[in-house]
């Protein structure tokens, strides 16, 4: 339904401000050179329209804050000075555009009722086009339309233009209003649509569907920005990689079903365990890792430890069975300049020594050292 509107789920509502503001700014940019050339074909064709020289004065005095609007918009994003949010430049330009529409029906209306007319098409051409510069929706509408709307009557009154007189003139406009509305909200619901689409497929591209964590492909993304920001400030950060201990064997007894439910098991548990700013996602099959930004080798080991005990101490309730899972992992950090491949590789280097060492353990290897730390599981 047109006025239906479709809910941005909370953890997306950020993501979509930014692109409402990048909607803004192309529309803005796109508003500031269509009232820029308007304006000036009005203004340059006076005797076409039929205008003679007292209101085309006026005319131009009401045209000039708006022409100063449109350019100033066109500089601001040709510059990228002075920093100006788009949503509130936006609603200036909208607001001008009204206030230019309705002063010129009042100045027609009062020295030359010939051509009102031509007004009644300056207003509908003004209303539809500030119903589209509406791009946050009805609840704009209050700021753009109703106030500008209400100053004009009280404006009519006070000059003592009669409003039935008047009505036939504006009775298009007003309509017009109505449609831009209709269209205004389509428009918004639309966006939203495309917004969610476009995130839902990124969601996809980036998730993994079984646990909800990250994927592989996503979670370089990430290793990357790590790696850009120890290389400019020095931050450290480890990697912890997980593997369940004898998994195939939960899928060889019980189905595949139920080691999908381990899976997302261990997922969520790993997750309650980390911090806020970690990153846990799924590697492959059954392996999980675990980025720990701001984390020295030492303090991973640590985590790495909680992180085994989350998972192997309590048993798993999967597909109506209680099933003890246990997982090893592998810790290391990174090391300056080198690729973060290689640092990954050491990391599962570590978890094969965790397995040479028994399963159910965290063992560590530091960049360039030969012999790995491990904490065995209290047996």
């Amino acid at each position: 339904m047109i006025f239906h509107r479709t809910p941005i789920p909370p953890k997306w509502q950020s993501t979509y401000e930014d692109f409402l503001c990048q909607v803004e700014k192309q529309i803005a940019l796109v508003a500031g050179w269509l009232i820029t050339v308007i304006l000036v074909i009005y203004q340059v064709n006076q005797n076409q329209r039929g205008i003679d020289g007292n209101i085309h004065i006026i005319e131009t005095l009401l045209r000039a804050p708006v022409m100063l609007v449109a350019l100033f918009t066109l500089f601001v994003h040709y510059t990228k000075k002075p920093k100006v949010d788009p949503g509130l430049l936006l609603r200036v330009i909208a607001l001008s555009v009204m206030g230019l529409s309705l002063s010129l029906f009042v100045a027609h209306a009062l020295y030359s009722p010939d051509t009102l007319y031509q007004m009644s098409n300056v207003l509908m051409i003004g209303f539809f086009g500030v119903s589209m510069l509406s791009v946050r929706g009805l609840e704009q509408w209050w700021t753009l339309f109703i106030i500008p709307l209400m100053l004009f009557f009280a404006a009519l009154v006070i000059v003592d233009l009669k409003f039935k007189q008047l009505l036939p003139f504006l009775f298009d406009p007003l309509v017009m209003i109505f449609v831009g509305m209709v269209v205004s909200r389509s428009l918004t619901q639309l966006r939203r649509s495309e917004f969610l689409t476009r995130q839902q497929l990124k969601s996809l591209a980036l998730t993994d569907q079984l646990t909800g964590l990250l994927n592989r492909h996503a979670i370089h993304t990430s290793l990357e920005q790590l790696v850009a920001r120890y290389a400019r400030h020095g931050h450290p950060f480890s990697l912890i990689l997980g593997d369940l201990d004898k998994f195939k064997r939960v899928n060889d007894s019980y189905g595949h079903n139920v080691g999908d439910d381990v899976l997302i098991e261990t997922a969520n548990r790993l997750q309650d365990h980390v911090r806020a700013g970690d990153i846990v996602c799924r590697w492959g099959g059954e392996e999980l890792l675990v980025v720990l930004p701001d984390t020295e080798l030492d303090s991973a080991l640590a985590v790495a430890e909680k992180l085994r005990c989350a998972v192997g101490e309590a048993p798993m309730a999967a597909g109506g069975h209680s099933i003890k899972q246990t997982i090893s992992f592998g810790v290391t950090c990174y090391h300056n300049d080198e690729h973060i491949d290689t640092t990954i590789m050491r990391a599962d280097s570590a978890l094969y020594l965790a397995k040479e060492g028994g399963r159910n353990r965290a063992a560590s290897v530091e960049p360039g050292a030969g012999a790995p730390d491990s904490i065995p599981a209290t047996l």
